[in-house]
């Protein structure tokens, strides 16, 4: 075995990502014109336990992860979109939102999925 097993080994998680178009003022120095969201889940409790985040905003980002990390996904979602809404005033507030429901969309349709196999 080339790596050996790990105690805290995160095989058992997975990975959903939400994206959301940025407004314009914020695509005009070439940049993808996207904001990207990554959640990693534990499979067994859906709990989350990283978060990524293509925004630029550290202190954003700080909000954000304080909100979802150790939250099962439907409520840590709930926080950081509450906390987008009363703590957030930029131009990208409402991308991040739309991004945070893409990603919870994206948990929707793996359940989804789950329950038809």
């Amino acid at each position: 075995m080339p790596n050996g097993p790990r105690e805290n080994s995160r095989a058992e998680t997975i990975v959903i990502c939400g994206t959301a178009r940025l407004p314009k003022e914020m695509t005009r120095d070439g940049s993808l014109g996207r904001l990207w969201i990554e959640l990693e889940l534990t499979t067994g409790d859906y709990k989350i336990i990283d978060f990524l985040c293509t925004m630029e905003s550290s202190l954003g980002k700080k909000i954000l992860r304080s909100a979802l990390l150790g939250y099962e996904i439907e409520e840590g979602i709930e926080n950081a979109i509450n906390e987008v809404e009363k703590r957030f005033y930029s131009v990208i507030k409402r991308a991040i939102i739309a991004a945070l429901k893409d990603t919870r969309l994206s948990y929707r349709r793996i359940r989804k999925s789950e329950v038809r196999e």
